[in-house]
């Protein structure tokens, strides 16, 4: 058996992933050179768990006449500098592995993994609201969701829940334009205009730059009510936020139970106004169409990967609306005595 010992790089797009690794092996036993023997791989994200797979090509099995027989493969990620990080939700999971013969042959491999300590990872993300004064029958209402978190360093969100006030509910003229599943699945571009309620970014340290992208309402055959989902890419990756809807009473409540445990500084998403709007609202004629002065509680729920749990009652903040003056009473000014001295 003969050890030889070679580089990993990680790369951009290849393969038609969104990045890629290239290993570099110099084959070299001990007077014979026959160069460098490069591999690339194909790094893809699941869309809905960001979980990474990593397909390799096809190992050499021959170099310049010399039969390769591989027996072992041994990969170290061993970059200093936080290049790696550990998951924030502890409970059981593996590491995968599908390993192919030159025959054909294949054989699914697994390696246990866990993490430690989450309980102790503090969770303290930041949640508020704010719509736009102006609503209407024609042109709905608006609704602008922001969540900040230190991202590293703490517990990821792991599930989102909020209930909409009774003033903001769903628009069912609108929930009954959300793109088919098929349709959505086979490109989102081709779902109907009516069924693109709104826009979303995040931004988290594993990436360079932000990610962007629409939000749909999305049916699912015999579901009651169409799902929201926010698409988000950025550098090739895209992840696939799905909001669940309910809606009782005629009160709307949106619930995020998927979410990926991967580390947000910020997510923002905006529902604005407009023929298609995501929501309208029930304000009395006297109102007209203005939420100024208007109490607006959301009910919200945030849950970690570690399953710390922070609960609050959101208060929505209304945009738009004129400043009160408030006018303080004066005070008389004390008068003014001449000082006189005796000569």
């Amino acid at each position: 058996p003969l050890w030889v010992q070679g580089r990993v790089y990680l790369t951009g797009p290849y393969g038609g992933a969104p990045f890629g690794l290239s290993i570099v092996v110099p084959a070299i036993a001990g007077p014979f050179n026959l160069g460098n023997v490069v591999v690339r791989s194909r790094i893809n994200a699941d869309p809905h768990t960001s979980q990474v797979t990593i397909t390799s090509d096809p190992l050499p099995q021959m170099l310049d006449g010399v039969p390769l027989r591989i027996q072992k493969l041994n990969v170290a990620v061993n970059r200093p500098g936080g290049f790696t990080f550990n998951p924030t939700n502890c409970a059981q999971k593996q590491i995968t592995a599908t390993v192919e013969a030159t025959q054909g042959a294949s054989a699914s491999l697994t390696a246990p993994f866990v993490a430690g300590g989450c309980k102790n990872l503090p969770f303290a993300p930041k949640f508020t609201v704010s719509t736009q004064r102006q609503s209407s029958k024609k042109l709905g209402a608006s609704l602008d969701v922001k969540v900040t978190s230190a991202g590293l360093g703490q517990a990821n969100i792991a599930a989102a829940v909020a209930t909409l006030p009774k003033q903001l509910p769903a628009r069912l003229t609108t929930l009954q334009q959300a793109c088919p599943e098929a349709t959505f699945a086979a490109n989102p571009a081709t779902c109907p205009a009516g069924s693109d309620v709104g826009f979303a970014k995040a931004i988290t340290p594993i990436l360079s730059g932000p990610l962007r992208g629409p939000a749909y309402l999305v049916s699912h055959g015999g579901a009651a009510f169409p799902d929201l989902v926010v698409i988000l890419e950025g550098q090739g990756v895209r992840l696939d936020l799905i909001g669940n809807t309910g809606i009782k009473k005629g009160i709307t409540t949106s619930s995020f139970n998927a979410v990926p445990d991967a580390p947000i500084s910020s997510f923002e998403l905006k529902l604005p106004e407009g023929p298609h709007s995501a929501l309208t609202s029930t304000l009395p004629a006297a109102a007209k169409g203005s939420l100024c002065g208007t109490k607006l509680l959301m009910p919200t729920t945030l849950t970690g990967q570690n399953y710390a749990v922070v609960k609050q009652n959101t208060k929505i903040t209304v945009s738009g609306c004129p400043k009160v003056r408030v006018h303080k009473a004066q005070r008389p000014r004390a008068p003014k005595y001449a000082a006189h001295t005796r000569p």
